[in-house]
């Protein structure tokens, strides 16, 4: 079969679009390779496994004794079992509260190593021992608690009380537990009647807890959904007394590459500030770095 120079323009209608489809394909073929294996780069990056460096300080203040009790589960059982740590203030005043947040951070101890992924059977065990401290202590002591509990690259929390779990991420501090006292019963009453919350700052009753540990089944809040954490966050367990004096605005200031320096900085405010009805003052300093090894 021969082709004469009258059939090119008709060729010509179908190979020219052929040939710009071909090149348009094998682009888009090469755009999305290179966006794949950028991806799984990312991935395998985001996977490579972290390590905690922690630091803590537990000061007494200008308190006639020390209230504030911690934990840290062994750093050498991360790998396995993950790191549990525990803040645990007593509440001033009060005859037991001392005696109390020890008992908190001891039974949390027992429970070591816990499932990561257990958390409603773990805030239910909390809640558990808050009733057993309400039938012993009956109301005339009780403790806040702040805990953290972080396995490979996730976090979950869980809070009773005004302690306090931060979390630092390119240097916006975070609060992730709310806290349960009174004046965020005030705050949210007063916004949901679209009103100034001036005034749940200035009531005598807004530090007052409404829940704690000795507590008849208070609320224990913990995380449903583990929290991911990355290179480079930084994560401090407290109690109000350190958050108190030096303010979450003003907290990056303190913030520094290792937990120890860290601890350090946020010690030295505290004590800079010269506050004289200092509470007891008690943080966890992680920083999350990933790990080549």
């Amino acid at each position: 079969m021969e082709t004469s120079f009258a059939d090119l323009p008709q060729l010509q209608s179908f190979v020219i679009p052929a040939v710009v489809l071909f090149v348009a394909t094998a682009v888009a073929f090469f755009l999305l390779t290179g966006v794949y294996i950028k991806r799984k780069d990312a991935g395998r990056l985001d996977d490579t496994e972290l390590y905690l460096d922690c630091a803590y300080f537990c000061e007494i203040g200008k308190r006639p004794s020390q209230q504030d009790s911690l934990y840290i589960s062994p750093l050498s059982d991360y790998r396995k079992y993950g790191i549990t740590a525990i803040v645990a203030d007593g509440m001033g005043g009060m005859e037991y509260g001392g005696e109390i947040s020890k008992k908190v951070v001891d039974f949390v101890e027992g429970m070591c190593p816990m499932s990561f992924f257990a958390s409603e059977q773990n805030a239910d065990s909390i809640r558990k021992l808050s009733n057993e401290l309400y039938e012993e202590y009956h109301l005339s002591g009780g403790s806040t608690l702040a805990m953290v509990h972080i396995a490979g690259n996730y976090l979950n929390y869980y809070s009773v009380g005004d302690s306090d779990i931060i979390l630092v991420r390119e240097d916006v501090p975070t609060i992730l537990n709310p806290r349960q006292n009174y004046m965020a019963l005030l705050i949210k009453s007063l916004c949901r009647n679209n009103k100034q919350t001036q005034s749940a700052y200035t009531n005598s009753k807004s530090r007052s807890l409404i829940d704690f540990m000795g507590n008849q089944n208070p609320r224990v809040i913990y995380t449903k959904k583990p929290i991911r954490i990355f290179d480079g966050d930084k994560i401090i367990v407290s109690s109000d007394g350190l958050t108190d004096a030096v303010s979450l605005r003003n907290m990056t200031h303190y913030m520094r590459d290792s937990a120890s320096s860290t601890a350090s900085e946020l010690k030295r405010a505290v004590a800079s500030r010269k506050r004289p009805k200092q509470d007891n003052y008690t943080a966890i300093v992680f920083t999350v770095k990933r790990s080549f090894l």
